[in-house]
């Protein structure tokens, strides 16, 4: 059956996959089997053998002239072997011919070792990553190439909690993933991705997510195939409550770079991908022990109610770790709240009159040893502000150290609160830290790693009981103002603003009042109706940034003013593009708000089209003061896009100066958001600059636009200016 896709072919559901196939094979056949000594291709041959026949499947070897391989009798090809195949190992240099063979014999999934695709950034490799992918194009799942076989992985079946599921494009960054055994986190599954000619991260993630004793899913990525199949993968795992926690490598130009060469992937803007984990509750970090612990703390507590209110409980066994505690928390966003007064005087009956005993608590370390300890852990607990209780063990003594250990231990099994706890302490194969490691507390090793951890819990916990956009509500058919916007599109081969302008008025966009003078005499008729000041531009198609080249005139108060303006501006326009056709003046009224901004629609590979707001109208590109959003969103979370920006106090009223119509604005990014998923491709970049955010209740106007049509090339680097 089809996937179902939306206006611009993008699938609205993942696809069904036979996993099957892959993790219970009956039939696995391993190509390129051999047993010469100190061989890859032996040792891969006895891992699988042994690993593949243990899950109860009948595993022979494929090689074209050997008998047997190692004791076990081999056949020439694929094709000769007698019973059905449901997977192959293919370890061959050049698997093409090998899996022409499996597709013809009716393979349901292969596993492809080989390199020298389309992460080489050859012709021939990206020719052969082609017809490898043409090959997967059918009934027959590949997983790579370039991969390993670290899917068939077995792991310790008795660490406690939940189950994590680990993804990565590369094997040696998810093998200190794999050892959080170590750390009591139990280890579900490992699939590296290599260069994802087929089976992708979307179809793995999506797959955990589902499976009932999945706590978290980890992993480490390059870049997405698909950027919307990311999107359905992270909205299946909301809906599961299973959180993504990942490292993205790109954010550095040197990262970007390393990244497109080790797997070929476009790694696209890190700030949009910032965008989207944000929209789709993924959680980034950027060092490989945070994966490790996050995604550990996830699979060994529950999420927090709806109602909570993300409080951290501190139990400290210094006044100095409890201030530090409460600076970071602060610093994340994490609100520490006092304790109820009633909990305060119950704990004066156990901290000495010295110590601090409100939230933090410091117990001076000492009461940890004691019964008095746990008796203070009890009231934090029961305390109604505590949705989380952080336990920092900053030294290890005898009697201190391990009977906190256990006291936590004790409150974790209860699985009231989630606890948190942190050991700063050296391990030395410590029997505390193991204590906690086996009953599988959440465990962090330093301070800055456990508050982010539990910000990541307080958000996904938050995001996971929100109302959320659903891919599959993403419309499949046009609007009625796709039909008048096609008109002005195809209107002429490119664009100019008062075009531009008309599109935005077929989606309900305001726009400046304005109208086209040819001559000054015209532009003071104009000007007369319109009302003074106003502002006159060159208008042309072929002039889209006229600011930069002396084509903007503003503040013009009079006749006088103007025709001067005028002839000026014309005159400035043969000389400095004499080759442009000039269409006339745009003359439009001053528009003076609460603040300039930028909002428009850039395609972002691997995303799509993209829908940005910005502060700062014709100087957000020296602000940097952008946000992103990619279809679907909703006004919520428009709206929380644009409260994000550091200037958004702008538009909530400064100094004397009114609050802007935030609603506006945010009417504005729905409506490109629609113009977007219409359109498609055939709006490749969109700039609404300024856009002009009038006081609460007056809306927004568009005071300039620009539209380059799909197939116009490059655009130049500065967007669409001319502040009216």
């Amino acid at each position: 059956m089809p996937t179902p896709t939306d206006l611009n072919g993008r699938p609205l559901a993942l696809r069904a996959v036979d996993w099957d196939a892959l993790f219970a094979p009956r039939g696995v056949a391993v190509i390129g089997a051999s047993d010469r000594a100190g061989t890859q291709q032996r040792a891969q041959w006895e891992q699988v053998h042994q690993r593949l026949t243990a899950r109860g499947a009948r595993v022979v070897p494929v090689h074209p002239t050997k008998p047997d391989i190692l004791g076990e009798p081999a056949y020439p090809s694929v094709l000769d072997v007698p019973f059905e195949v449901d997977l192959a190992i293919v370890l061959v240099r050049d698997p093409l011919p090998v899996l022409r063979d499996c597709l013809a014999r009716g393979v349901r999934a292969a596993v492809v070792f080989a390199a020298g695709f389309g992460e080489v950034g050859t012709p021939a490799g990206s020719k052969a990553q082609g017809e490898l992918a043409r090959l997967a194009s059918g009934p027959m799942r590949v997983l790579g190439p370039n991969t390993n076989l670290n899917v068939f992985q077995p792991w310790r079946p008795d660490r406690p909690g939940r189950k994590l599921a680990i993804v990565t494009q590369s094997g040696y960054q998810g093998r200190p993933i794999a050892q959080g055994e170590v750390l009591g986190i139990g280890i579900r599954s490992w699939a590296t991705l290599g260069n994802e000619a087929d089976l992708e991260f979307a179809d793995f993630a999506a797959h955990y997510a589902g499976l009932a004793d999945t706590g978290a899913i980890a992993g480490y990525v390059e870049g997405f195939k698909d950027g919307r199949t990311l999107l359905l993968a992270a909205e299946a795992a909301a809906d599961h409550r299973v959180p993504i926690v990942l490292i993205k490598v790109g954010r550095s130009d040197e990262g970007r770079r390393m990244a497109q060469a080790h797997t070929g992937h476009l790694t696209g803007s890190d700030a949009v991908h910032d965008a989207v984990f944000e929209q789709t509750g993924i959680i980034r970090v950027d060092d490989i022990d945070e994966v490790i612990e996050i995604a550990g703390m996830f699979c060994h507590t529950r999420l927090l109610p709806p109602a909570s209110g993300g409080g951290v409980a501190i139990y400290a066994m210094s006044g100095g770790t409890a201030s530090q505690m409460v600076d970071m928390c602060a610093s994340a966003g994490l609100s520490v709240p006092r304790l109820e007064q009633a909990t305060v005087e119950r704990l004066a009956e156990h901290v000495p009159w010295f110590l601090r005993m409100d939230n933090p608590v410091d117990t001076g370390g000492t009461l940890a040893g004691t019964p008095a300890g746990r008796a203070v852990l009890d009231l934090m607990l029961a305390d109604p502000g505590t949705d989380v209780l952080l336990a920092p063990i900053t030294g290890v003594f005898p009697g201190m150290s391990d009977a906190l250990a256990d006291d936590l231990i004790e409150v974790h099994r209860r699985g009231t609160t989630p606890v948190v706890a942190v050991w700063t302490s050296p391990l030395r194969d410590d029997p505390a830290h193991r204590a906690l490691c086996e009953a599988g507390v959440p465990l962090f090793h330093s301070y800055g790693a456990a508050v982010r951890g539990i910000r990541a819990l307080v958000d996904f916990s938050r995001f996971v009981a929100g109302p959320r956009p659903r891919v599959a509500d993403l419309p499949t058919t046009p609007s009625p103002a796709a039909g008048p916007a096609r008109a002005v599109l195809g209107r002429r081969p490119a664009l100019h603003e008062v075009d531009a302008k008309e599109l935005l008025v077929a989606y309900g966009i305001p726009t400046v009042p304005e109208r086209v003078a040819r001559t000054p005499g015209e532009a003071v008729a104009v000007a007369g109706d319109l009302g003074w000041p106003v502002v006159a531009k060159i208008l042309s198609a072929d002039i889209p940034h006229k600011s930069d080249l002396g084509l903007v005139a503003t503040g013009l108060t009079g006749p006088g003013l103007l025709e001067a303006a005028v002839e000026r501006l014309l005159a400035t326009a043969a000389r400095v593009a004499p080759s442009a056709s000039v269409d006339g003046v745009v003359v439009q009224p001053m528009v003076e708000g609460v603040a300039e901004a930028i909002a428009g629609i850039a395609h972002q590979d691997p995303f799509g089209p993209t829908v940005l707001f910005g502060l700062g109208g014709v100087l957000t590109e020296v602000l940097g003061d952008v946000g992103f959003r990619v279809p679907p969103f909703d006004r919520h979370s428009a709206r929380r896009m644009v409260e994000g920006l550091r200037g958004s106090a702008l538009l909530r009223g400064v100094r004397g100066r009114p609050p802007g119509d935030l609603e506006a604005v945010v009417d504005v990014l729905m409506a490109l958001q629609r113009l977007a998923l219409d359109l498609g491709e055939e709006v490749r970049e969109l700039d609404c600059n300024p856009l002009m955010v009038l006081p609460e209740g007056q809306g927004v106007v568009v005071v300039d636009a620009l539209v380059v049509k799909g197939g116009a090339g490059e655009r130049p680097a500065a967007g669409a200016e001319g502040k009216p």
